[in-house]
């Protein structure tokens, strides 16, 4: 299937191009959403310097008011092919009881968004959301990886395999690309042409143990504060510091 949404297979039409434009429009608007969220969560851990764990917890339970509160209710009263309606609450908590099998799937599958979810917020407090965003899309190399594998060392016929095909260069392409990224924007890499500012910071000024390998940006020199006081003992100008002690 292209992108316009013909079926070769099946020898159809397609989508309309105006329902395609708008999965696109959507995909779009999905990936600014999510730039947002990393670049909300390195504010809160940061600026604000929330514990991680925090914010995660906050996020889920953010999740968890909206689903319940908007869209469950919302599913359940449009109407669908799901016994009457297009999502049936009700009836998919009635499969969870019955199936100890799935219940275990469902548990994993929490348990898995939680691993996650704690590991990308502490990859954006030690490093950056431009780098956890970079490493987030490297996630799909391995899952490529994983389906050659099964498709050439194990069963050709597995449908967790993947053969490869004449695009596999394509998605070779872009995973460098995504690795020039990474090492240009960390100053592994200085191309031709760029400047690259050179700032005497100490170690400890950097975001992380990981700045050690330039993983990360580092973070800007702390600027003192020039403002004068006038000393009540000794009727002269000092600064802040010098009054505190």
């Amino acid at each position: 299937a292209s992108v316009w949404g013909s079926d070769s297979g099946a020898g159809g039409k397609g989508e309309p191009v105006s329902l395609v434009l708008l999965g696109m429009a959507l995909s779009v608007a999905g990936q600014v959403v999510q730039a947002a969220q990393v670049v909300a969560e390195e504010w809160l851990l940061k600026e604000v310097d929330l514990p991680g764990l925090q914010i995660v917890g906050f996020e889920g339970l953010w999740g968890l008011l909206l689903m319940s509160v908007a869209a469950f209710p919302l599913l359940y009263c449009l109407p669908g092919s799901d016994h009457g309606h297009l999502e049936n609450d009700l009836d998919a908590v009635a499969m969870l009881r019955s199936s100890s099998s799935l219940e275990m799937v469902i548990a994993v599958y929490i348990f898995s968004c939680a691993t996650y979810n704690i590991a990308g917020m502490a990859v954006t407090g030690a490093l950056s959301a431009v780098h956890r965003v970079m490493l987030e899309g490297l996630r799909t190399c391995i899952v490529w990886v994983f389906g050659l594998t099964v498709h050439y060392c194990f069963d050709p016929t597995s449908a967790f395999g993947e053969a490869w095909t004449d695009y596999s260069w394509l998605e070779v392409t872009g995973f460098l690309f995504l690795l020039l990224g990474q090492a240009v924007y960390g100053e592994m890499l200085h191309l031709p042409g760029l400047f690259y500012p050179e700032l005497p910071l100490d170690m400890h000024q950097r975001a992380s143990p990981g700045a050690i390998k330039n993983f990360a940006s580092p973070l800007p020199p702390q600027r003192q504060d020039e403002r004068t006081l006038v000393s009540p003992v000794i009727g002269r100008y000092v600064s802040p510091n010098a009054q505190s002690l």
